[in-house]
């Protein structure tokens, strides 16, 4: 065999080869085209995207009317009794303020030496027990003369109650019709009790 024959042999496996390498880079250029455009599309390596990311954790906010799955963890509210940590109080007591001698020396008062007054019926018939009975605070041992308003002028109706304990209690009967006003006084002191009204039928 002489070369011109062996020639066309070595010529299609040289043109076979280069078309193959011809087709490998140009499937391997457009593979890096599309590998490119995704990672720009994916923006992976792109600082200023890296920059604006949201963050990834979130805590939602509690809120009054969140449900029993809302309620389950704890806050720092819970441990402090409610108060936040920057309402709570400090550790240390606060000092009370000092009272100064005269409020250490001051007793409560007494009651007032008033005379309370009340009737019972409101409302009788002619010569019917009007029951009158009070209150005389530190008047232990007064006699208290029962007084009647006649005529816009108070004067003395024939009964008088002893005061015992503090409270003193007697009775009157009238055939006065109308409507008819009794008080009690401690003549000695000038006490006047408050006025009763009694009508009688």
């Amino acid at each position: 065999m002489d070369d011109d024959e062996q020639a066309p042999w070595y010529r299609s496996l040289l043109v076979g080869v280069g078309a193959l390498l011809g087709v490998a880079v140009l499937v391997g250029g457009v593979i890096a085209v599309i590998a490119v455009g995704a990672v720009n599309l994916a923006g992976i390596g792109d600082a200023e995207s890296s920059a604006r990311a949201e963050p990834s954790l979130y805590i939602p906010e509690r809120t009054s009317e969140g449900t029993q799955e809302d309620d389950d963890g704890l806050t720092l509210e819970d441990l402090n009794g409610g108060k936040s940590p920057t309402e709570s109080e400090s550790a240390e007591p606060k000092p009370e303020p000092s009272k100064s001698p005269k409020e250490e020396k001051r007793k409560p008062k007494p009651p007032p030496s008033v005379i309370s007054l009340s009737a019972s019926p409101v409302e009788v018939s002619r010569m019917e027990r009007i029951y009158l009975s009070g209150s005389y605070p530190r008047g232990e041992g007064a006699s208290l003369q029962v007084q009647r308003l006649e005529g816009g002028v108070w004067r003395d109706f024939p009964t008088s109650a002893s005061v015992s304990g503090g409270t003193f209690s007697t009775y009157v009967m009238t055939g006065q019709s109308g409507l008819n006003k009794f008080r009690v006084v401690d003549s000695a002191k000038g006490k006047k009790s408050n006025p009763v009204s009694v009508r009688v039928r």
